[in-house]
């Protein structure tokens, strides 16, 4: 089974609803923090995003992940560790409340 790993957390990335045609058997991995930024994206905020991705394509098929997986960039540095950690743990709580909520 192959996956889709999108950004989805800055306006130009597009719109979800685009991909809706996706292959069915795809997981589709949507961006919920964006790791160029300090602040540190609430649990509500991206369990709104996740929630968004799993109506347009159906919970079982989506992951919540960072956007562009916190990599680095000599000209625009990511978010410190303790930024990057920050997001993570509320990611985690996010999925865990969407989890809980949709299954």
């Amino acid at each position: 089974m192959g996956a889709y790993l999108l950004e989805a957390c800055t306006p130009r990335a597009g719109e979800l609803e685009i991909l809706r045609r996706l292959p069915a058997d795809r997981r589709i991995g949507v961006g919920v923090v964006n790791q160029k930024h300090a602040r540190v994206e609430t649990v509500e905020e991206i369990v709104t995003r996740g929630k968004r991705a799993a109506d347009l394509f159906g919970a079982e098929r989506v992951w919540l992940v960072p956007d562009c997986g916190f990599a680095t960039f000599a000209d625009n540095p990511v978010a410190s560790a303790q930024g990057a950690e920050g997001k993570l743990r509320a990611m985690a709580e996010a999925s865990a409340r969407l989890r809980a909520a949709l299954l």
